[in-house]
């Protein structure tokens, strides 16, 4: 799956522009990269973050290209047109709940069925990521933490035992 980085819009594989910027699409390698859900302004921009908080949704906004932020005239963002971004893992979910409050029309909106799947593809391969590393036991972080202070004890000796070295030596140069 591509996204734009500067519009944060999800397109196809087949896409190689975005529409919007036409900017170079990347390849979605992270699923924690924050895509653009909708578009909202105003009040709507709240109710939209509220609806994907309550549902455990981290968001986030981001002003929108070609937009002109009033917050320096009116003391806050209020008719700022913004993207809501979520998650790439959790975009599914955001853009139901999004059609849910009616902030997105499904029939205006571009079909994601294709942006979906490739979702669900990405999400099975992260889990399997997850599954394969490993935790430490208990007993095998301890003997981490203790090796890990020793060596820290060791190296600070080092450095104060060669600092005093060359002072030593740097006094008997010059004769005190």
């Amino acid at each position: 799956m591509l996204y734009c980085t500067k519009c944060r819009t999800i397109y196809n594989d087949k896409d190689t522009v975005c529409n919007n910027c036409h900017k170079k699409l990347r390849e979605i390698t992270d699923k924690n990269t924050p895509v653009a859900v909708c578009h909202s302004s105003g009040v709507d921009k709240e109710r939209i973050r509220a609806a994907l908080e309550s549902a455990g949704i981290p968001s986030g906004s981001v002003a929108a290209p070609k937009s002109f932020a009033c917050e320096p005239l009116t003391g806050g963002d209020t008719t700022t047109d913004v993207m809501i971004t979520v998650p790439y893992q959790a975009y599914s979910k955001a853009y139901d709940i999004c059609v849910g409050i009616g902030a997105i029309q499904p029939d205006t909106e571009v079909d994601n069925s294709d942006i979906t799947d490739d979702i669900f593809e990405k999400q099975s391969q992260f889990d399997k990521d997850a599954e394969e590393f490993q935790e430490m036991s208990p007993a095998k972080r301890t003997t981490v933490r203790i090796l890990s202070a020793i060596l820290l004890i060791i190296f600070f000796s080092g450095v104060i035992w060669g600092f005093d070295f060359l002072l030593n030596t740097l006094k008997g140069l010059i004769g005190f």
